[in-house]
């Protein structure tokens, strides 16, 4: 009897759990303090340096800190930028903003840090990138070079001189940033590199540079 019943009453039903994911939360969705919050965050910070001259006096320099932000630009979307934390407020009140708002997140390095790099934007194509020999500074073409088009009422204007001009590339863009660098910063190592003379609108740009760190 107890085999025929547990026949009738047919095998029992298995307990079936659907194992569903949550789903990740994407960077852009993740809550972000308010400006007010990343003001109070960072307004107060503070940086100090010291240095020593030749008789063992040691000067220790306390200026604000500094942090990562985003500048609106007009051709180049937001591009990051180390600013003094003294210059929030204003900063914010003309537009920058405190992460980048072309993919909604910051610009971390490979340790986390907050970084000046515009190739860390995962919203935009990287860009053509030259270094500094002497510090190391990386040079990247973001200057935002509009293309040349001529604009006129009669194409076939028999007075209009075309523009022969050889068209601006990243590899000539970048070498021109990076020759006013060196011209500006190390000068003596421009020279001992044998680095053409720059041109007189950039040599006065290199020389007030120059004058300002002297």
């Amino acid at each position: 009897m107890t085999n025929d019943r547990r026949r009738e009453r047919g095998p029992r039903p298995m307990a079936s759990v659907d194992i569903i994911d949550n789903p990740r939360v994407p960077v852009s969705t993740k809550r972000r303090p308010t400006q007010e919050t990343f003001i109070a965050q960072n307004e107060d910070r503070r940086e100090s340096t010291r240095e020593g001259d030749v008789g063992g006096v040691i000067t220790e320099h306390n200026r604000p800190g500094t942090v990562i932000m985003y500048k609106p630009t007009e051709t180049q979307g937001f591009v990051p930028r180390r600013v003094s934390v003294s210059s929030l407020r204003l900063l914010l009140r003309q537009g920058w903003h405190e992460f980048c708002p072309d993919c909604k997140s910051e610009h971390l390095d490979r340790n986390g840090e907050a970084s000046t790099d515009p190739n860390l934007c995962s919203a935009r194509p990287p860009v053509a990138v030259r270094e500094c020999p002497v510090c190391r500074k990386r040079i990247y073409d973001n200057q935002g070079i509009p293309k040349r088009e001529v604009t006129t009422a009669d194409p076939y204007d028999p007075n209009l001189i075309p523009d022969e001009a050889p068209a601006s590339t990243p590899e000539s863009r970048t070498r021109i940033q990076l020759d006013l660098h060196l011209w500006s910063k190390h000068p003596r190592q421009a020279q001992m590199m044998g680095r053409p003379p720059l041109p007189q609108a950039l040599r006065e740009i290199a020389d007030s540079v120059q004058a300002s760190i002297s």
